[in-house]
């Protein structure tokens, strides 16, 4: 029973998952690993919890930020701040499913990862968004019929 207090509980798609701390970690690494396979466009992906706090994130190799580490952590905050005040608006609108910010530059996709995380996920302009955002739905949808 020990090993259940020292665990994380990850809940995504109404499925809670209990991992030691040390395989919580191993995870979350594997769902960013997934995500980048996803498509060769996306440049960066991170979780981040519901304060903003960076978990983990994974850069293409080869790419440059386009924000420093100071930006990024205010658009982590701001992204979970969103969120919360989305939450808010559920019980009329129903929950949200993600946020696709169109920038000159880049795409920025924000979803939820159950009820204490949060997935960012950035790709270029020349990348196929539709086929990037339903391959992202279907991976965290929890229904395994679904190809990704």
């Amino acid at each position: 029973m020990d090993d259940f207090y020292n665990a994380t509980a990850i809940l995504i798609c109404d499925q809670v998952y209990y991992y030691p701390m040390s395989q919580s970690a191993q995870y979350l690494d594997k769902v960013l690993k997934n995500v980048m396979h996803t498509d060769k466009q996306i440049r960066y992906a991170t979780i981040f919890d519901n304060s903003g706090k960076e978990i983990l994130t994974s850069v293409r190799e080869g790419v440059e930020p386009f924000l420093n580490e100071v930006d990024t952590k205010e658009t982590l905050h701001y992204a979970a701040n969103a969120w919360k005040i989305r939450r808010t608006f559920e019980p009329k609108v129903g929950r949200g499913r993600y946020v696709l910010a169109v920038y000159d530059k880049l795409r920025r996709l924000t979803m939820p990862l159950g009820d204490k995380y949060l997935l960012m996920v950035t790709w270029g302009i020349d990348g196929g968004s539709a086929q990037i955002i339903e391959h992202l739905e279907n991976m965290f949808s929890g229904d395994p019929t679904k190809d990704w």
